[in-house]
C-alpha cells in the first residue's frame, strides 16, 4: 500500500488500465468471479420471487400455522434473510480463498 502512495501521476501512463483490464489475468479473474457470482444471484432471485409469488397467489399456504402464532410465511421470509446472509458469507470465502490469491499479480 505504501508503494503506492507514492506513485504520482507523472509516472503511470493515462492508459495503463486498459492493458490491465485487456490483460489475459483480469479476463481470468472476471471469468472465475463470473462463475461464481451468478449462481448465487440465480439462487436469490428465484427465492426471492417464489416468495414474492406466493405473497401474491397464495395467501392461505402462507397463513399456515407452523409453531403456535408463527405461519409459514413468517418462517419463509426469515429463511429468505438467511439466504441472503449465508450466500454473503460463502461468496466471501470464495473470493478469499479463489479470487483474491489472482488479485495478487497487480
Amino acid at each position: 500500500m505504501a508503494d503506492v502512495a507514492k506513485l504520482s501521476a507523472a509516472h503511470i501512463a493515462p492508459d495503463a488500465w486498459v492493458d490491465g483490464v485487456q490483460s489475459v489475468e483480469f479476463k481470468t479473474l472476471i471469468d472465475i468471479k463470473r462463475r461464481s457470482i451468478m449462481p448465487m444471484i440465480v439462487i436469490y432471485v428465484a427465492g426471492y420471487m417464489s416468495l414474492s409469488v406466493l405473497a401474491g397467489f397464495g395467501r392461505g399456504i402462507l397463513g399456515t400455522k407452523v409453531l403456535g402464532s408463527i405461519n409459514l410465511g413468517f418462517v419463509l421470509i426469515a429463511g429468505n434473510y438467511l439466504m441472503s446472509w449465508m450466500l454473503a458469507i460463502i461468496y466471501a470465502r470464495i473470493s478469499a480463498n479463489r479470487h483474491d490469491p489472482l488479485v495478487r499479480w497487480w
